[in-house]
């Protein structure tokens, strides 16, 4: 099972834990607040009311040992960067921060973490890019160059199959997930429409009006196939309206 600690139980840092958890994990929550530690005895079963930049306290924590460990104290630059620095001492290899400036995430980046979270800027992003296009539903940063969006099919891709769009080499991106709409019937007799997901589609299935894609690919490649479909859509609309 995989193990990790979560420093800091602030929101960023509890809602972590509720998702590792979800997910399986064993993690190890600190913080200096006894009220947020007593908190989290909820979820988990170990929670540790302590200074997190005392570094024979994280050792006997047994924070040496996780699989990675993730600093959720964005706000106190000091505590957040003299505790990467006993983690980094103590041998700790991945270590995930909150940081709450540019200089904050360059100072953490020098010295090793694996990656330093915005999450203002973070939001910020998925709202703007849900924001320009009615045809996103989500949007996720997977990494520096690379996203995971949720959109409608584009109108020149209803009725193919994913074999005649080859979508990997005519766009470089790649189709992970295909949602549907199901007709079904609910435990109370009445005719209900649930949405399906269907995950990792085959070549052979087709495309339909109503469904949604998930797509992955670098975010160039991505944006454009967004954008291209948005304007054909516009433009069908355009001519319907003239049509009538």
């Amino acid at each position: 099972m995989a193990k990790f600690a979560v420093i800091g139980l602030g929101n960023f840092g509890y809602t972590i834990i509720e998702t590792l958890i979800q997910k399986g994990a064993e993690v190890i929550a600190i913080d200096i607040d006894e009220k947020k530690v007593e908190e989290a005895k909820t979820i988990v079963t170990d929670a540790i009311h302590m200074d997190c930049t005392d570094e024979n306290a994280l050792h006997n924590a047994g924070v040496d040992n996780v699989d990675a460990v993730v600093i959720g104290i964005g706000g106190n630059k000091e505590v957040s960067i003299l505790t990467v620095g006993i983690l980094r001492k103590m041998g700790v290899a991945k270590i995930y921060a909150k940081v709450d400036s540019k200089l904050h995430a360059r100072i953490l980046k020098i010295m090793g973490v694996k990656r330093t979270i915005f999450p203002e800027q973070y939001v910020g992003r998925e709202i703007a890019n849900l924001l320009v296009s009615q045809h996103i539903f989500n949007y996720m940063e997977i990494s520096k160059d690379h996203t995971m969006v949720e959109i409608s099919v584009p109108t020149y891709f209803v009725g193919k199959s994913l074999k005649e769009l080859d979508v990997r080499n005519q766009y470089h991106i790649s189709i992970i997930a295909i949602k549907y709409k199901k007709a079904t019937v609910d435990e109370d007799g009445e005719n209900v429409v649930m949405e399906e997901t269907n995950v990792l589609p085959s070549a052979d299935d087709v495309l339909q009006k109503s469904d949604k894609i998930l797509i992955v690919g670098k975010k160039s490649d991505v944006n454009q196939l967004v954008d291209t479909a948005h304007e054909v859509n516009e433009q069908a609309i355009e001519q319907n309206i003239k049509s009538n």
